[in-house]
């Protein structure tokens, strides 16, 4: 007799496959869900409980605290109306502080005997590969879904399929027992309760989908110590948010999925995050190759057949090789000794930034814990607050009365369904699987043949094949993975499901389809292999899997398609052969360059004199920024006398983070962290400390400044507190070249003669906010602000927000406000191309990029040829164009843009980039390409404008900008005594060039060097505003644009510091290929002439080492030497470079 009523544990994704299989095998099913809803794993909940103060005392936790650590009150959106403007400098403090979005994380307990994940949880696969097989997700859905999403999908396939009606929800399993006649009948007591009131079914099958994440493992004899640990700790289970962590040390437990999703988030809040793991892991990424989903990428029918044909060690070689060239696992202490398919797939995009930028520091297993801290397995000690053990789950059926028995995390199931031991096969475990894939299709295929099954139409083998079957993947897993409680359930996707569908009679029948529609099967061979497939043919055939199969590209595309993206005239791609012949002229024009390069041969000179009649001896000095602090260091090595005037009362300029912006001060948020890395970016005598992560966070910026300050003694010479009002040439300037300088310091003015000034007040001071390009902007009845005015995503919590503009300020907030807000819309007038932090490898992108070598490649090519290469780069981490953000304009046409966070936020939805708006209703925002968005907050990242109120009429600002010589010296004075510092915007490292602007700005001053007549400087002024209209799209931030080398190179020929590679290449070669190929560090201008620093040579040998060490915080294998060329080629280059050079010596007249 076929099996007629079943009984179906669970509402989850495969409890609702499970209803629908049964109704199209014409079963009768009951669903029991112990909960109020469907979902299950994906349903995030907050199920608030009484937080006793024995809990408190417990954990030793102030909660109250911890709620209301460092925040500013919050904007209010309900009194913030008719478009107001909300500055945090005079807004804030009138507004009142609400209660907290949310109770305190010890309340939020999730449901007992239900899985439980965490607000932000994004799916790791993509829609296409995790859907339904014959109900896909809608095309304008994210390909990685966040929770929120997967349950409107469920909701969706619900309503779809009337599945609801059979769904009996809070209704939980008591006991399910074989019933007396069992071998007979194969039926089963089901004893459920609902409402305190038990009941009693009988079933004539059984489908178990309660999943394996409901019980925590929390294996705490494993970590001695840690009942007497007085911070908090929690299982991952338990974790939801960010919030409660603010500035806490966390050590997060485990490098699981969710351990680096915790990691990752928590370090957007928390003061310090370590990462333990015991082993290490494998890190893939979503955003595979062009911006595509990686699974996309990877499973397909092909690569799975050519895998096959490698052996398991060519198949790690190749996938550690592609793994590596994005971070090195070995320079980030995450190499494990295990090789890539040995484990599950730990996946990422943001761990290899959040490492490189110290917000997370990798550490060995946690060998003990004490009172107040965590002593790690290599011997290091941390103080800690609070502990995440993000160490898996354990699964058991205590309802099953002795059918199954599960031991050490392991159960016998035929195909990972079946007790083979069963009289009658009844029984079937849905979805207790770990795929290298998505589950969901699993499931539903396991649900496809288990109805079967259970209807009689498909037939199990004899117990012994079963229980043989069973030992051969028990061993084969044992064989295959490193020993973990999370590889018992493993499964290869495509292969499982092949299985499968072998037994349901579905799996395509690809020569069939070579014959008779070849369009279909070369997408079905060499495509994803996405669900659909497996409705082609056989039971269950749908009739839309073909269309389904042929546009599930279209749908990958079409959710990041927010921004119609114009074609704009970018090179083809060339044949190989045209790139060979290419590459060897290229090579033969470097040597001929090289052989007669006037810089080889003679070294520049600057434009000495002697001292003038009266040297400067009095500098004044206004800003003590990172630009003022090296002024001052460069006059007292030039013997001035210098006096600092700062209007705040500490040093560090824009990277001294305020909760209140100051009238007059650069202002950043919080999270800050520079984009260039810290070889690239220290001064020149003074090398970073090598523990210092490569992108620092602007508190260790400010660290290093103080560091700086106290070691050149620098402090004594800076008055704080202390306001320029006005600086006017004295009367007789034109033959003494001073300054009268007036300032004012509570409340007092004061005038004092000076014989030079600098200006260190940098460019981000005035904030630029166009609001009369923005029609209706004055009736929106949400909050704006400029991004000068962010501090943090907490304001905007459950919110919509435009963020306007894709500098790096708008990216980087966008990104940021993406984990709190509810919507996040990133407009942009004409897009951007995007550069990445971590490069190849993982090194630095500037410290890989940024070097001479590839510097006489762009100048000996045409600037669309380099940009081509580099947008083609840029392209296959994620395709420009694919995620709306591609511009019309060169990649070398604009200042650079640097995020690596991005795409991730693009591909998952959150972030969802539109053209520019063309106006504001009162709720809402009107884009150029006619869509309508529902908004509650409006951010301003439009750059800043520039001005210098207190120089009477020495400068003119126009148009945001100035006319000035090497971005320095104003041509119209008739004694360069005025120099203004850091007034660039440099493809690189702005701290360098401050600090040679000053080296040659004192020597100026002090009367060693010349500049040129007032007739070239102004002549130099207008070739070089020409030659930058001519490069760069016409914006307001490309008035001060320069090349980092070039300038650099130009500047260091003025104060004579220029390296001379000749020399060099004939003194000492090592150096010289370390400063041709290598990075072109600040360290390269102290080899010579005046300033020149006594371990500079040290510093750019051993500047590698210093990249690598703050990665290095858990003890692994030896890294591979690093290297930016093969060495082989460096040495022949080197020779070949020195023969051409002395030939043309030899041989010149």
């Amino acid at each position: 007799m076929a099996a007629q009523r079943v009984a179906i544990i669970g509402a989850g994704a495969s409890g609702l496959c499970a209803l629908k299989c049964c109704l199209d095998e014409g079963l009768v099913p009951t669903c029991f869900e112990r909960s109020g809803d469907i979902g299950g794993l994906w349903r995030f909940e907050v199920s608030p409980a009484p937080c006793q103060p024995a809990l408190r005392q417990q954990h030793g936790w102030d909660w109250d605290q911890s709620l209301a650590v460092n925040e500013a009150p919050l904007p209010c959106f309900a009194c913030v109306r008719q478009g107001r403007q909300v500055s945090a400098a005079n807004l804030q403090p009138q507004l009142p502080t609400p209660a907290p979005s949310r109770a305190p994380l010890p309340q939020e307990q999730p449901e007992e005997g239900r899985a439980s994940i965490y607000r932000s949880v994004i799916i790791n696969t993509s829609k296409e590969m995790m859907c339904f097989s014959d109900f896909p997700i809608p095309d304008n859905f994210p390909n990685y879904m966040h929770n929120s999403k997967i349950m409107e999908y469920f909701r969706m396939y619900t309503r779809h399929f009337d599945l609801l009606r059979h769904i009996r929800f809070r209704t939980s399993v008591c006991r399910v027992a074989k019933r007396p006649d069992f071998a007979a009948t194969g039926q089963w007591e089901v004893v459920t309760e609902s409402e305190g009131k038990q009941e009693a079914a009988i079933f004539d099958a059984v489908l178990v989908c309660t999943g394996h994440h409901t019980e925590a493992h929390l294996p705490l004899s494993a970590f001695p110590g840690i009942e007497k640990f007085k911070g908090r700790y929690l299982h991952s289970r338990d974790y939801k948010d960010a919030q409660d962590f603010t500035d806490k040390r966390v050590v997060v437990i485990g490098t699981g999925n969710s351990g680096l999703d915790l990691a990752v988030e928590i370090s957007q809040t928390a003061k310090q995050v370590f990462l333990s793991t015991r082993r290490g892991a494998w890190i893939l990424n979503r955003v595979g190759d062009q911006g595509y989903p990686i699974d996309i990428i990877f499973s397909t029918r092909m690569k799975i057949f050519l895998k096959k044909l490698m052996s398991p060690s060519m198949v790690s070689d190749f996938a550690e090789k592609q793994l590596n060239a994005r971070f090195d696992h070995s320079h980030y202490g995450l190499k494990p000794k295990h090789r890539i398919i040995d484990q599950h797939p730990s996946i990422n995009d943001d761990l290899p930034n959040r490492i490189i930028s110290g917000k997370v520091l990798v550490k060995p297993n946690v060998q003990e814990f004490t009172e107040m801290s965590a002593i790690f397995a290599d011997g290091t000690r941390e103080d800690i607050d609070a502990v995440v053990f993000a160490t898996g789950y354990s699964f058991s059926f205590p309802f099953l009365e002795g059918c199954v028995k599960v031991v050490e995390n392991q159960i016998p199931l035929y195909k990972f369904m079946f007790p083979p031991d069963l009289e009658k096969p009844t029984l079937a475990f849905i979805g207790l699987i770990q795929p290298l894939g998505a589950i969901m299709p699993i499931s539903e295929l396991q649900c496809r043949w288990a109805t079967r099954v259970f209807q009689g139409l498909n037939k199990l083998p004899p117990r012994r094949d079963m229980e043989a079957d069973i030992k051969q993947k028990t061993e084969a897993m044992a064989k295959r993975y490193v020993r973990s409680r999370r590889h018992t359930i493993q499964v290869d996707y495509i292969p499982y499901m092949d299985e499968l569908a072998c037994q349901v009679g579905v799996k395509p029948n690809l020569l069939a389809l070579f014959l008779t529609d070849p369009k279909l099967a070369l997408e079905v061979v060499f495509g994803p292999c996405t669900p659909y497939q497996y409705r082609l043919r056989g039971p269950g055939e749908w009739a839309g899997a073909r269309e389904a199969i042929l546009t599930q590209r279209q749908r990958i595309i079409k959710p990041m398609q927010t921004r119609r993206v114009e074609e704009h005239p970018s090179a083809p791609a060339m044949p190989l052969i045209f790139k060979l012949v290419g590459a060897v002229a290229v090579l033969a024009v470097i040597f001929a360059y090289f052989a007669r390069c006037p810089q080889l041969r003679l070294p520049c000179h600057p434009c000495h004199r002697r001292a003038a009649d009266m040297a400067a001896q009095r500098v004044a000095i206004i800003g003590a920024g990172a630009s003022g602090l090296c002024a001052l260091k460069c006059c007292l090595d030039e013997g001035l006398v210098p006096t600092c005037f700062e209007r705040s009362g500490d040093i560090g300029g824009l990277w001294r983070f305020e909760e209140q912006p100051e009238e007059g001060r650069a202002s950043i948020y919080r999270s800050v962290i520079i984009n260039t890395s810290k070889e690239m970016m220290c001064f020149s005598d003074f090398p970073i400390p090598d523990n210092f992560p490569n992108y620092m966070h602007n508190s260790k910026i400010m660290e290093y400044f103080r560091m700086y300050a106290r070691h050149f003694d620098l402090l004594r010479h800076i008055r704080f507190r202390t306001s320029v009002c006005r600086v006017a040439k004295r009367p007789d300037f034109a033959a003494t070249g001073q300054w009268e300088v007036v300032t004012e310091s509570e409340g007092k003015q004061e005038a004092a003669i000076f014989d030079a000034v600098l200006v260190c007040t940098g460019h981000h001071t005035e904030a630029h906010l166009p609001l009369s390009a923005f029609p209706g902007l004055e009736k929106f009845e949400g909050w704006y602000l400029h991004s000068r005015d962010y501090k943090s995503p907490q304001f905007f919590s459950e919110k919509r927000v435009v963020v306007v503009g894709t500098g790096n300020s708008g990216i980087d907030i966008a990104v940021e406000l993406s984990h709190a807000a509810k919507q996040v819309f990133l407009s942009t007038k004409r897009g951007t191309w995007v550069l990445h932090r971590v490069a190849e490898g993982g090194y630095p992108f500037d410290f890989c990029y940024i070097n001479r070598f590839l510097q006489l490649l762009q100048n000996l090519l045409p600037h669309n040829a380099s940009s081509f290469f580099l947008e083609r780069k840029l392209n296959a981490r994620f395709d420009h164009a694919l995620y709306g953000l591609r511009p019309r304009h060169r990649v070398l046409s604009q200042h650079l843009t640097i995020n690596d966070d991005l795409p991730n936020c693009i591909i998952s939805g959150r972030v969802l980039v539109k053209p520019n708006i063309q106006e504001f209703t009162e709720t809402s925002a009107i884009f150029e390409d006619g869509t309508r968005e529902d908004i509650d907050a409006v951010v301003f990242a439009t750059g800043y404008s520039f001005s210098f109120p207190f120089l009477e009429g020495s400068v003119k600002v126009v148009e945001n900008q100035i006319p000035l010589y090497k971005f320095m010296f104003p041509p119209d004075l008739e004694k360069p005594t005025l120099a203004f510092i850091g007034f660039i915007q440099p493809l690189g490292a702005i701290m360098p060039i401050s600090e040679l602007q000053c080296r040659w700005a004192t020597r100026v001053f002090k009367g060693l060097q010349d500049l040129p007549p007032s007739a070239d400087m102004l002549a130099d002024v207008t070739q070089t505003k020409e030659k930058m209209a001519k490069r760069y799209v016409r914006s307001r931030r490309h008035t001060i644009q320069v090349d980092y080398i070039p300038y650099m190179d130009e500047l260091a020929c003025q104060v004579g510091v220029k390296p001379n590679l000749l020399a060099l290449f004939l003194t000492d070669p090592k150096l010289a290929l370390e400063v041709v190929f290598g990075p072109c560090t600040p360290y390269q201008y102290r080899l010579r002439g005046p300033g020149e620093w006594a371990g500079a040579r040290e510093a750019i040998l051993t500047q590698r080492q210093r990249v690598v060490k703050p990665l290095q915080t858990r003890a692994g294998d030896r890294p591979p030497r690093s290297s930016t060329v093969p060495h082989i080629f460096k040495v022949f280059f080197s020779i070949g470079l020195i023969v051409a050079t002395l030939v043309y010596v030899s041989l010149a007249p």
